[in-house]
């Protein structure tokens, strides 16, 4: 039986993450996985679906032709064929790389599925290893209901979405978190036909009711949005019959958006002797990332709490320090940032509504829109809402959700202000410049300026020490 110092279970962003931190320490390491290569991000995730969704924003702007006096904006519909071959070039460009850059190292590498014996010893396909460190990377896959499944040759989920050669004509979307927004309202931009379909009016994981109503008031304007209890009815004619609500819809295929699942079946858990949680997840110290007190630690996405790659990637680095360091250390979570490429952007930094509210903070809020905000009326892209928390005593900003025209941007602006424990009259001596989005924003730390607590600065900008020199 090979022994190694590390085994690392998973050849994702934090398998290969982990992988890259033990490696500073030790030759004698593997990396197991028995799946298809490239990590979720850049073969099903992140990627490919900003390349579709750059392409049907690009075929979007056509509405502006005849306000731009550009001509006729009746082009016809896009060649989907061709869509989906520049979505999938990308996409075998950036997921080749990853697997480009595995060559190097293909000697430590396993392409077998592994399991659990005890917390030192894995089943890998025909053959036992042991190891001292084990790290737990597999990964998420999306979720479907079980009662669902005997009709999951109609789903299109992200691991085969993109895959495709052509896009059916009628989707029905399941759910409009953070895929199903940014898919659904993309494939609306390119004339097909979509019907989406929600248990509630929340949108992009946004906990704000205000920003929540808004959210669902911007993008039903575009998009068909059915809120209420929605179920598959049955098969006809190589078709589905879906529901919502009392209507029924015939539609060829279903994107199932329902969110992603750890993936632990079949890892052997219920052999490392720990305590599982309903869903199975072993119990582990976010700080450190290690299973009680086993030499096992489990990072990304397969922990179930940020699905998101910068934090996989974190994690990643966290469980492979931890896994050859002789002590095992702490580490804290950067300022939560998560985006969603819908346009308007959807963006959540720093505490949300939601975690404001159950932690009894007291909190002010600043507000502000971009109904009639100059840059945003000349892009085109006028539609937008922001709210701004801020601590009530001092103005420290804690957190903020919005949607917004290039939110993305003033998204990391902001998580970046709260990460440096910025108040807003901080962040207003800092330069806005004219004309720009970002200078909306300041009507929202203004308002938290003027109901927080502390006094209120006579100017936004600060005043010199002594008189400057004359010059002349």
């Amino acid at each position: 039986m090979k022994e190694y110092d590390v085994a690392i279970i998973g050849a994702g962003t934090a398998g290969l993450t982990a992988r890259a931190e033990v490696v500073k320490h030790t030759d004698n390491y593997v990396v197991i996985d028995g799946g298809i290569l490239g990590t979720t991000c850049a073969r099903v995730g992140c990627m490919p679906s900003k390349a579709l969704i750059e392409v049907a924003n690009t075929f979007h702007k056509r509405i502006l032709f005849d306000r731009y006096g550009l001509g006729n904006s009746d082009i016809g519909i896009p060649d989907y064929k061709k869509v989906m071959a520049h979505v999938r070039s990308l996409r075998d460009r950036f997921a080749g790389g990853v697997v480009r850059d595995m060559e190097a190292w293909k000697d430590h590498f396993i392409p077998e599925n592994a399991r659990f014996i005890d917390s030192n010893t894995l089943d890998v396909g025909d053959k036992r290893i042991r190891a001292k460190k084990i790290i737990i990377a597999t990964g998420s896959k999306p979720f479907v209901p079980d009662a669902w499944k005997k009709y999951s040759r109609y789903f299109l989920d992200t691991d085969h979405f993109f895959e495709l050669e052509t896009i059916p004509e009628k989707i029905a979307v399941f759910g409009l978190g953070p895929i199903g927004i940014e898919l659904g309202q993309a494939l609306t931009r390119l004339k097909i036909d979509v019907v989406a379909m929600i248990r509630r009016k929340v949108i992009g994981g946004l906990t704000d009711p205000e920003i929540q109503a808004y959210a669902h008031q911007c993008f039903a304007s575009e998009m068909n949005i059915q809120v209420g209890s929605f179920d598959i009815l049955e098969a006809v004619d190589n078709q589905l019959k879906v529901s919502c609500n009392g209507h029924t819809w015939t539609i060829d295929r279903v994107l199932p958006a329902l969110g992603r699942r750890p993936v632990l079946k079949g890892l052997g858990l219920e052999n490392l002797g720990v305590q599982l949680d309903p869903k199975g997840m072993p119990i582990y110290n976010a700080a450190t990332l290690q299973i009680q007190d086993l030499p096992v630690f489990i990072a990304g996405d397969v922990n179930g709490f940020r699905p998101i790659l910068h934090e996989a990637a974190d994690e990643g680095r966290i469980a492979g320090y931890n896994a050859v360091s002789p002590d095992i250390g702490c580490f804290e979570k950067r300022t939560p940032l998560h985006i969603t490429f819908s346009s308007p952007n959807i963006c959540i930094m720093g505490q949300s509504y939601a975690d404001l509210i159950d932690n009894k903070v007291e909190f002010v809020t600043g507000q502000t829109d971009y109904e009639h905000q100059g840059r945003a009326m000349i892009l085109g892209q006028n539609r937008g809402k922001v709210n701004i928390y801020g601590d009530k005593k001092d103005g420290r900003l804690l957190g903020a959700e919005m949607i917004a025209p290039a939110g993305e941007h003033m998204a990391h602006l902001l998580a970046w202000a709260i990460a440096n424990q910025m108040r807003a009259k901080d962040v207003l001596s800092m330069p806005f410049y004219h004309p720009v989005l970002e200078e909306a924003l300041r009507t929202a730390l203004r308002m938290i300026v003027k109901h927080s607590r502390e006094p209120r600065p006579e100017f936004e900008f600060k005043r010199c020490e002594e008189r400057a020199d004359i010059k002349a």
